[in-house]
């Protein structure tokens, strides 16, 4: 039951995401064709700021979800019933918080942009700011979904509204190009999406309609309260990495500079979604795993991920490294291209961040808040200062490396400490020892396929780039499938693709 779950919210997932992603890409060619790359650089930089004021939400959500879990195994729909209608007050008030203290933030406005000349700038950050505040009054039944092993039906009504506002968007930019009507166009389709996946909540889940609702059990009462203690502290940390280099490259280096970023970073961020709702169709299934099976299955399945994860990143690192410029330059021109050095910077901080995707997502179902609450803030601490110190000597290569420095001296140990002392018994040195021969046989592949690639191709062409795409997919699998076809977790993985989907791998 767990594996077929998983099965239908990974096939939903990803054919609404490879629509949504292509449309995005299109969206974004006819963006630059036009209007100004300063207004790319107004969507990079709004989208952080507003993130910032999201840390309101104070990690409420990830913390219910949690809760969540356990009723919706044993079908106690009072309690569910409970649960939601704590969700919906929570939510209802940080909608309204974010949306005054977005308003307050307005006269400082200019403060973040180095050498702003757009009109009109403060109007085009109300949008965005209605945007992101009025998702939150339905937003809140989309979790129930996801927490019952029901992604596959958030991500039909999430992908959905993004194809379809993708498309009005290259419409209205084709048509009448004006950022006025492509971010106006962006706030009626966020209030249409979260409208829709709360109404069908409400057909999934009828008792929803119930007004009677008991009381909550004092103890997850408790449990929530200390979960969300111990996420203000993730929230913060997770801010200051994820949603200020834009803050920062805008107020030290320009609006440009953080146009030419937010493209690499949407293809970069494209791999990182994808993951991101591959994951969260897991999630729900994996915290179902820890709260009934053995030890040893846990274990079992953790190294599986660890090792899927670890397969993923090499795949995508060295197509990255060998082909990342080549796709922005037959994308959008050459005049959008960063230089190579920091393109592989921006490559080694996506490993990093990938690898710490099985962790994270144990971690989460785990609902291990509480247990390392000061990772965050130190993360958080030293991002900002080196990030801040590095771009101002350094340009944008710096953020980059700031991102790196806080990672390897916070996450990169302590997530699997936390995981392996509380939930997973797997040892450190066990992790690390293959974590490093993962890391190696990625960096050996990759060099080796841009090695090949620049022998056989001298000319940036689309032929030569789907070439190139072939080519470092028979590599990195051939690689990897070669170098690791004993270990237990590739057999598991062969067994699973054979009885579950039909295929056969060596």
């Amino acid at each position: 039951m767990r594996i077929e779950q998983v099965s239908k919210n990974i096939k939903y997932s990803t054919i609404t995401y490879v629509l949504k992603l292509t449309l995005q890409f299109v969206v974004r060619l006819v963006f630059v064709r036009s209007l100004p790359i300063e207004y790319l650089g107004i969507n990079g930089l709004f989208t952080n700021l507003l993130a910032m004021l999201s840390l309101a939400e104070l990690g409420v959500g990830p913390a219910i979800v949690y809760s969540l879990y356990k009723p919706l195994a044993e079908k106690d729909a009072e309690t569910v019933k409970a649960l939601m209608w704590l969700f919906q007050k929570a939510y209802s008030g940080i909608g309204i918080f974010i949306i005054v203290a977005g308003i307050c933030v307005l006269p400082w406005l200019d403060w973040f942009i180095k050498g702003n000349a757009v009109t009109d700038i403060h109007w085009f950050y109300v949008i965005f700011l209605l945007n992101t505040g009025v998702s939150y009054f339905y937003s809140y039944k989309r979790n129930l979904l996801i927490a019952d092993q029901k992604q596959y039906i958030n991500s039909i009504y999430q992908s959905g509204g993004q194809i379809v506002l993708a498309v009005l968007q290259i419409i209205a930019l084709l048509v009448y190009p004006s950022y006025w009507l492509y971010i106006v166009l962006m706030l009626l389709v966020t209030v249409c999406e979260n409208f829709a996946v709360a109404k069908k909540a409400d057909q999934v889940y009828q008792f929803l309609q119930d007004k009677v609702v008991k009381k909550l059990d004092i103890g997850i009462k408790n449990t929530i309260i200390k979960n969300v203690k111990a996420m203000i502290a993730h929230k913060i940390g997770g801010m200051a990495v994820f949603s200020t280099s834009n803050l920062i490259l805008s107020k030290f280096v320009g609006l440009t500079a953080v146009g030419l970023y937010s493209n690499y970073y949407l293809v970069i961020n494209a791999i990182n979604s994808f993951a991101s709702q591959f994951f969260a169709s897991v999630t729900a299934s994996i915290g179902n795993l820890l709260a009934l099976e053995s030890a040893d299955k846990k274990n079992k399945i953790f190294q599986v991920t660890e090792f899927t994860v670890a397969w993923q990143a090499m795949i995508v690192s060295c197509g990255f490294y060998v082909l990342l410029n080549q796709l922005i330059e037959l994308w959008l021109g050459e005049r959008f291209l960063f230089d190579a050095i920091i393109v592989n910077w921006l490559i080694v901080n996506f490993y990093l961040m990938y690898m710490r995707k099985a962790v994270n997502t144990f971690k989460d179902a785990s609902g291990l808040y509480w247990n390392d609450r000061y990772k965050p803030l130190a993360e958080a601490v030293i991002n900002l200062v080196a990030s801040v110190y590095l771009t101002i000597h350094y340009g944008v290569i710096g953020v980059i490396w700031g991102g790196i420095i806080s990672t390897l001296l916070t996450c990169f140990w302590v997530e699997p400490y936390v995981l392996f002392r509380n939930s997973i018994e797997i040892k450190l040195k066990d992790y690390f020892k293959d974590y490093f021969k993962y890391a190696v046989v990625t960096l050996l592949t990759a060099v080796f396929s841009k090695w090949l690639y620049n022998k056989l191709f001298s000319e940036v062409t689309v032929i030569n780039f789907i070439l190139g795409v072939i080519l470092c997919l028979i590599i990195s699998n051939s690689v990897w499938i070669s170098v690791f076809r004993k270990r237990e977790e590739m057999a598991y993985l062969r067994n699973i693709a054979r009885e579950k989907f039909g295929m056969r791998f060596l």
